[in-house]
């Protein structure tokens, strides 16, 4: 093996790069048109963006924006996320792996994201949200109930996300603006005023 401990790699690599180069030059200079073996025909096919267009405007016009009061006074509501087991929950040999009136809260093994829900369409929310210490850290969910996503994603700078029926009578959110934070084992939904 001492042999092969000062042979001149880099060289060889210079000289078989060299002379790659130099073939891909003349390669070029050798080429023949062979003519033409049959009709050719223009690419029809539509491209991935001129499919996905149509598809776009159609889901962004299918949501139907979720009409919700603007808050005249400042109210917070505790949630209990705990969910209780009805009955025993077995494995697949029979043992029980949790017992009849078992209760879980998800919040005590799992840090909610903060989500802040506002009125797109309303430029005073969005800048009350702006200015918002909890809208500024980038973990924080932004939602919106009407107005422009495109907009208000790129006002925030991160992916702003639709408020849906389910998730607003899940968290109780009935005025907004509002903020759904974790406080230890509950969940706070604040809704403010914004003058």
């Amino acid at each position: 093996m001492k042999r092969f401990k000062n042979w001149p790699i880099k060289g060889a690599i210079r000289i078989g790069l060299l002379a790659g180069c130099l073939i891909g030059a003349l390669a070029p200079a050798q080429a023949k048109n062979l003519g033409q073996a049959g009709p050719v025909y223009p690419i029809v096919e539509t491209s991935v963006r001129q499919r996905q267009e149509p598809d776009q405007k159609r889901r962004s016009h299918t949501f139907a924006p979720l009409s919700l009061p603007v808050s005249l006074a400042e109210t917070e509501q505790h949630l209990d996320l705990s969910y209780t087991v009805p009955r025993d929950i077995t494995d697949a040999e029979g043992k029980v792996l949790y017992f009849k009136g078992y209760r879980f809260n998800p919040l005590e093994h799992r840090r909610f994201r903060t989500m802040v829900v506002i009125d797109g369409s309303d430029a005073k929310q969005v800048d009350w949200a702006d200015n918002l210490e909890d809208a500024a850290d980038p973990m924080t969910r932004i939602v919106i109930t009407r107005g422009d996503k495109t907009a208000v994603s790129q006002r925030f700078k991160r992916k702003v996300y639709r408020l849906h029926p389910q998730v607003a009578e899940r968290y109780r959110i009935t005025s907004i603006p509002a903020i759904v934070k974790q406080k230890g084992a509950v969940l706070a939904v604040t809704t403010i005023p914004v003058n």
